[in-house]
């Protein structure tokens, strides 16, 4: 019978031994599985590999709303240039044209010569008795 103790003892071990390697033990004859240390850091490792992909994410986002921004300034400044080039050779235009009207006009002019207005002067009315 010491033999069968003996073995039952020897047993009790190795489950005892492979309980502890498994995670689990006895708390008040139920087993509760204890969260092994290995979880935590996966747990957070996945938290922080997410929050590395949403920052490389955002980086990338950013690097592109840039590009495009720059892309829409390069062409607004182009566009502006060519408006500008636009409005002066229709400023000179219409300088032009309104020098060659008036041109135009002083040629059809018949001249006008100047009649001299008399000085006002003073005249008695007899209107009035003294």
């Amino acid at each position: 019978m010491a033999e069968v103790v003996a073995g039952t003892e020897s047993e009790d071990n190795m489950s005892m031994s492979l309980q502890d390697l498994l995670g689990s033990h006895s708390h008040g004859g139920r087993r509760v599985k204890r969260k092994s240390v290995v979880e935590e850091p996966l747990v957070v490792d996945k938290v922080t590999l997410q929050k590395q992909r949403r920052m490389i994410k955002n980086r990338e986002s950013a690097a592109r709303s840039r590009e495009r921004k720059q892309a829409y300034t390069v062409e607004l400044e182009s566009l502006v240039t060519h408006l500008e080039e636009e409005n002066a050779v229709l400023l000179q235009l219409a300088a032009d044209r309104k020098r060659l009207r008036l041109n135009q006009l002083m040629e059809c002019l018949i001249p006008v010569e100047e009649k001299r207005i008399p000085k006002r002067m003073l005249r008695r009315v007899n209107s009035s008795q003294w």
